[in-house]
């Protein structure tokens, strides 16, 4: 019996340490994965600026949300999720919040894409006063390409820290929900 080379060796256990290889970037993917980093990113800008009443129309027709547990199936659920409308006029003023989207992994193949990021919320209660991290969490998505528009088809929101209470029956830690086969 032959006994391999030691070059062979090393190239059979560095394959084998090796993470799998990020998705082949041509042109193409390139721009569809800015045009899915700018829809999440504008995105939680509405949601920072108040218009809630906009979030459901980054979600197809049919989409699915899953909040943490709560789910929301179609826009109009969607909205109602995100309290549409439910803010009174009369409300004290909230602090200035924003939320940072980082380590974004997107991956296309054709008209379907999934996206993870990590988001991270934070408070400014005023000038002059240090910023708070509020929450934290991950989100899964999965978007289609309808009319040449990317649009969220299912999305599972995460909370790894800073639960708003109203989730507490729901929550359950969860690890990825999304994968390419489902």
């Amino acid at each position: 019996m032959k006994m391999p080379s030691v070059g062979a060796a090393l190239l059979l256990l560095m394959s084998l340490s090796m993470p799998a290889l990020a998705q082949q970037v041509t042109m193409e993917t390139l721009l569809d994965r800015i045009q899915i980093q700018d829809l999440l990113t504008r995105y939680y800008y509405d949601l920072a600026q108040g218009k809630s009443h906009e979030l459901s129309d980054y979600f197809t027709e049919d989409a699915m949300l899953d909040v943490d547990g709560t789910i929301a199936h179609g826009r109009d659920d969607i909205a109602k999720l995100y309290g549409a409308g439910s803010r009174k006029s009369d409300a004290a003023p909230r602090p200035q919040n924003h939320m940072l989207l980082t380590n974004p992994v997107i991956e296309v193949r054709g008209n379907r894409a999934m996206a993870h990021v990590i988001w991270t919320g934070v408070s400014n209660a005023g000038v002059g006063k240090p910023p708070t991290v509020t929450e934290q969490g991950r989100e899964d998505s999965e978007l289609v390409k309808v009319g040449g528009k990317w649009l969220i088809k299912r999305r599972y929101i995460s909370s790894d820290s800073g639960l708003p209470d109203r989730f507490d029956k729901t929550f359950k830690q969860r690890n990825t929900p999304l994968d390419w086969d489902k």
